[in-house]
């Protein structure tokens, strides 16, 4: 099975890590968004210490990969959150509810010891099906 890499614009994609922002198969509709983080278009780490902050920066991005291959945020049928504190999970969810509505996406929460950058409360990948 091949796959194609999607690099929209406004997402930050590190030169030098071994993964794509998402990957789309050939000729299909699912859409396989990796783990986004906290950062703007320029890499930058936002909203540091502030969970709700990073939560909306980490929809944004998915937001962005989504619409960059024709869909919107509607699609995104699967999503895995990633947290560094337990109490940041209603935080996080009320973040999701102003972006998404019923049907919700699946989702699984995993409260992880860290990130792969210490700044990082919260990191989320998603799957969306598209047309």
């Amino acid at each position: 099975m091949s796959f194609k890499e999607v690099r929209p614009e406004g997402v930050f994609k590190s030169p030098t890590a071994p993964f794509s922002l998402a990957t789309r198969s050939d000729g299909g509709v699912m859409l396989h968004i990796s783990g986004q983080v906290p950062q703007d278009a320029t890499g930058a780490n936002v909203a540091l210490g502030d969970v709700r902050g990073q939560a909306e920066q980490v929809i944004q991005n998915i937001k962005r990969i989504v619409e960059a291959e024709g869909g919107k945020l509607s699609n995104v049928c699967r999503m895995t959150i990633y947290l560094t504190a337990r109490e940041y999970l209603p935080i996080v969810m009320e973040v999701r509810r102003k972006y998404f509505t019923d049907p919700f996406p699946a989702a699984t929460a995993v409260v992880v010891s860290g990130l792969a950058n210490v700044d990082w409360l919260v990191e989320i990948e998603a799957t969306a099906v598209i047309g």
